[in-house]
């Protein structure tokens, strides 16, 4: 990058991008804690709310302890009639299980529980929860009852355990729950009384996204993100949500269309630095190009002039003698002068085509006839520099309208980068034919070939390809493929390149059929 670009490119980074980033951020981080702020005071009441629900249950089921130790208390032969009824009054409740402490069990409500399936993986978990019921017994000691659930419970069961004491012996009672049951129904009136049309309360089974119970009883998909587990039900899930729409999608809405606005202002700001930087930085580039066309240029006619003059010097000095080397000399004199004509009809080409003053004057033209003219005029500096020439023309092609004097120049361009890019293989073939609705004609290398990325800008005017140092070891302008390019335009035709580091490259010139 050049000092002057250096320098613009800062200054348009001090005066717009900066500021711009700056004001970007520190309203992205205002809005980003305020929403933070607003989700943190909905999150904090919505879990208040569930913490009720959980508070309710937990105060249910330790009614439910409360009752069932009166009972147990009460010695009267209609105990087990008594504990019965508890079982009628909560559907949910399927079970009543009494176990003393070596978990043998002493009763159960109702009594054909005793013989069920469960029993046996029930009385596992306990064992394998040890460590749970000494907790419960330490609750107990110090006058607290502590119910907790254990084991990992059958979907449609769940198993609260809690200690009492009949007679001064410690009892474990295991409550037998029907989980989703207990929730739909002996919730379901606190949950109805919280929700008041202003929540959507939903149960979840864990691992689930849709819930198995709704307080509007709709059982709607909509996603609910706020959710707490039931302190009582081992893999159950309560969530909350507000009705229709929430806090977050409103903070969500109104942080969103702030961010637009800003995006769009720094868009806008942005891609206005963008295109001032890109022209600016085009013109010193193109100033750049100009400046070293001008000193590849007078390189370029400086050298031929040089030589020119210095074998006429030392012609018109009569130095030399032998007919031979008059013959050379006369030879290096004819190269160097069609040399410089080339270079000064390009840039009297190019001079027209800037300015739009370059004519075209279209007539039937036969390819291969155009062609093989060229190639003739050429035919000296291509055997003097070594060079083997191949034309193999396809006999049967069709007339195409087109300037013979601009399809000559377009060739010879072509003909001219192929000698200048050759290295050891100096091997030129020309073909033509025809392809489609188009004729062609091909100058095919074995030269340094050109790189996919290159390929991009080589029709571009003073490009010249940097790679290997190719800018100063084979002088040119950088303007010849840009006149082919502007020429083919003017015919309506197609340039194609096909090239690959050294693999040499292939230029087709495709003309319109008349």
């Amino acid at each position: 990058m050049s000092s002057s670009l250096r320098k613009v490119s800062l200054l348009i980074l001090a005066i717009i991008v900066l500021p711009v980033l700056i004001f970007s951020v520190f309203e992205i981080g205002n809005y980003r804690q305020n929403e933070k702020v607003i989700q943190n005071i909905y999150k904090n009441q919505l879990e208040a709310i569930l913490f009720s629900i959980n508070q309710y249950s937990d105060d249910i089921i330790s009614n439910l302890a409360s009752r069932i130790e009166n009972v147990e208390n009460n010695t009267t032969p209609g105990t087990e009639i008594n504990l019965s009824k508890l079982t009628d009054e909560v559907m949910s409740m399927k079970s009543i299980i009494q176990l003393d402490k070596n978990l043998e069990i002493i009763s159960t409500v109702p009594s054909f529980y005793r013989d069920s399936s469960f029993i046996p993986e029930m009385v596992s978990d306990l064992r394998n929860n040890s460590k749970t019921i000494k907790q419960l017994q330490t609750y107990m000691q110090g006058g607290y009852r502590k119910i907790e659930s254990i084991g990992n419970n059958r979907s449609n069961m769940q198993w609260l355990v809690f200690l009492t004491h009949i007679n001064d012996k410690e009892v474990i009672n295991v409550l037998v729950i029907d989980p989703e049951k207990f929730i739909s129904q002996k919730l379901d009136p606190k949950i109805q009384e919280i929700a008041k049309g202003k929540f959507d309360i939903a149960a979840f089974r864990s691992g689930e996204a849709l819930p198995f119970y709704t307080s509007d009883k709709k059982y709607n998909s909509r996603k609910i993100n706020n959710r707490e587990p039931f302190w009582l039900l081992t893999n159950y899930l309560m969530g909350i949500e507000l009705k229709d729409i929430t806090i977050a999608d409103l903070t969500r809405d109104r942080v969103r269309r702030d961010l637009l606005v800003i995006g769009l202002m720094d868009i806008i700001l942005l891609s206005g630095a963008w295109l001032i930087f890109r022209n600016v930085r085009k013109q010193v580039e193109l100033s750049q190009l100009k400046n070293d066309f001008v000193s590849g240029v007078s390189h370029e006619i400086r050298t031929p002039l040089a030589l020119i003059t210095m074998y006429i010097e030392t012609l018109d000095m009569g130095r030399v003698k032998n007919a031979e080397k008059i013959k050379e000399y006369y030879s290096v004199i004819l190269s160097e002068t069609s040399r410089l004509s080339g270079i000064v009809n390009r840039i009297l080409s190019f001079s027209q085509i800037e300015s739009n003053k370059r004519k075209y004057f279209f007539s039937e033209t036969n390819i291969n006839e155009l062609v093989e003219n060229t190639a003739l005029t050429f035919r000296y500096l291509i055997e003097n520099k070594g060079f083997n020439f191949s034309f193999l023309p396809d006999k049967e092609l069709p007339m195409v309208l087109a300037d013979k004097e601009a399809c000559a120049d377009a060739f010879m361009n072509l003909l001219d980068n192929a000698m200048k890019y050759s290295t050891e293989v100096k091997d030129l073939i020309v073909r033509t034919g025809k392809s489609e609705k188009y004729v062609y004609v091909e100058v095919e290398d074995h030269g340094i070939g050109i790189s996919e990325n290159n390929q991009k800008y080589i029709f571009d005017k003073f490009f010249r390809v940097t790679e290997m140092n190719l800018a100063n070891r084979v002088k040119g302008s950088g303007l010849g493929l840009a006149i082919v390019k502007h020429i083919m335009d003017a015919h309506e035709g197609k340039v194609y390149v096909k090239s690959a580091p050294g693999s040499g490259s292939l230029f087709r010139l495709s003309f319109p059929v008349s």
